[in-house]
């Protein structure tokens, strides 16, 4: 039982005739796909469709694009219709709100605000940036401990340094130097190593349909990743700079050696 365009119930029969696999849980359980001429007569609805799904060619929903798109519809279909009615009526695309008289007038509205998917998305995109700074901070901190171990272990090095007469600046600098030159290296191969991994799972994705049957969420059975400019960014700095910090922290122990304590410390 459903209800009709014109606010009517309407009550029809269908033969199920097999089964389809969208890959999300969610819509394998309540999606029917059936002849839209039968759904159209069930609903009174003849040359009519309550809803009009539109994808961008690559498959990817970008917001932006999304919000421009559906103003400059909104804003044709406001302009026709008070040049067709002689009145002001308008219809927002910004606030995806419609003011236009005629409820059957086409409105177009952004995956957030006309499928009511905005809490739902706010979400995911909340956990996953908990996700990826929780990461990087982690990684920072193991790398900063690298850096700042290697330093320490060392001290034996420079103290010969100093007693033939380096400065300790110089000391100083050349140990920045060789943390970014090993930040750079292992950065580099780390960013390749994980962008590798990253467009194998866009690729092919990850399946993960078998800890999903009791979910209701509408996420994807198959897990995939998107390569953007910033996963470069995000692959390189923390490893860089992290290492670079661990090195200078540990390294401004130079400017506490004291030459007189040196041959006592190179003596033992």
């Amino acid at each position: 039982m459903s209800s009709t365009m014109y606010g009517s119930m309407s009550l029809t029969n269908f033969v199920v005739a097999g089964t389809v696999r969208f890959g999300i849980v969610a819509m394998d359980r309540g999606t029917v796909v059936a002849d839209i001429a039968d759904i159209q007569q069930a609903l009174d609805m003849a040359n009519g469709a309550g809803e009009i799904l539109g994808l961008f060619a690559d498959d990817v929903y970008h917001e932006e694009r999304a919000n421009a798109v559906t103003a400059a519809f909104n804003s044709r279909i406001s302009a026709a219709d008070s040049a067709a009615a002689g009145s002001g009526g308008a219809v927002s695309g910004a606030s995806g709100s419609r003011t236009s008289g005629d409820q059957f007038a086409p409105f177009m509205g952004t995956l957030r605000t006309a499928s009511g998917l905005s809490d739902y998305m706010d979400t995911v995109s909340l956990f996953s940036n908990v996700l990826i700074v929780i990461f990087t901070i982690a990684m920072s901190i193991v790398l900063w401990n690298a850096g700042l171990t290697g330093s320490l272990r060392r001290y034996g090095e420079f103290g010969i340094r100093l007693a033939v007469g380096e400065r300790k600046s110089h000391v100083y600098g050349t140990l920045l130097a060789e943390s970014v030159m090993i930040g750079v290296a292992g950065s580099l191969l780390g960013t390749a190593a994980g962008v590798g991994g990253a467009f194998y799972m866009q690729a092919h994705g990850i399946d993960i349909g078998s800890i999903m049957n009791e979910s209701r969420m509408m996420i994807p059975n198959v897990i995939r990743a998107e390569v953007t400019s910033s996963t470069y960014t995000i692959g390189f700095l923390p490893g860089l700079i992290a290492t670079l910090t661990g090195t200078a922290i540990s390294g401004l122990g130079i400017y506490r050696r004291r030459t007189s304590e040196l041959f006592k410390e190179l003596g033992t």
